[in-house]
């Protein structure tokens, strides 16, 4: 039996990646018709992709929120690059925001501290995204809560000093991000945690106050 070359594997993977992709286009144009700018978008996907930035899944979630804000009138950029990295989506109508997809994913080397991980994560992309725009929002597979450390589901002038400084610590731990500072902490805001269904396409937003009421079904720091 003749086995795949890496090569071989790899052409595959990207032509898996290609397939789910144009399905995925396919389905919203079914839903919403043809939308402009969408293609602007998944061309510019696919390309970083092809560098080995984004992964499918992250993708998908990706498209299907672009197209959602092009249906609602917003004028919509994909992976836009900000000062300290790259935000997922920035969407202008009337106010502009910014919103960062998380699929959940923790890798090998984290999973005996994988919540604690994504917390970290979560509050790393908070901190440093959330005052790019004037609203700031996580968007998140349907099937995900993402576990965000308590003080940041506050306003930040009700923070705590010494909450403050554990979300920093967490931050830290995880990632080396000599950017991110503790008055990016103090300030950083989340408006709502936006689901997405792949399969349905469906988009909802879940306000902050709203969200707050699921913590105590995840740990915290």
């Amino acid at each position: 039996m003749k086995t795949a070359s890496l090569s071989e594997r790899g052409f595959g993977m990207k032509m898996d990646y290609v397939r789910d992709i144009t399905s995925v286009q396919k389905k919203i144009i079914e839903k919403y018709g043809s939308l402009y700018g969408l293609d602007d978008i998944v061309r510019k996907i696919i390309g970083l992709h092809r560098t080995g930035v984004l992964n499918i899944n992250h993708s998908v979630l990706e498209i299907i929120l672009a197209a959602h804000l092009l249906n609602q009138g917003f004028k919509v950029y994909a992976e836009v690059e900000v000062s300290g990295g790259i935000v997922d989506i920035y969407a202008i109508k009337g106010i502009d925001i910014s919103i960062e997809v998380e699929t959940g994913y923790v890798p090998p080397t984290n999973a005996i501290s994988a919540e604690e991980f994504l917390m970290g994560r979560l509050a790393l992309k908070t901190a440093r995204y959330s005052n790019v725009g004037h609203e700031f929002y996580i968007a998140v597979p349907s099937f995900y809560i993402p576990p965000i450390p308590e003080p940041l589901l506050i306003p930040p002038e009700e923070r705590k000093e010494e909450d403050i400084r554990k979300v920093m610590f967490l931050i830290r731990k995880y990632s080396k991000s000599p950017d991110v500072t503790l008055d990016d902490v103090k300030t950083s805001k989340i408006n709502g945690i936006i689901t997405i269904n792949t399969k349905t396409l469906d988009v909802k937003v879940i306000d902050i106050k709203n969200f707050s009421t699921l913590k105590h079904f995840y740990s915290q720091v």
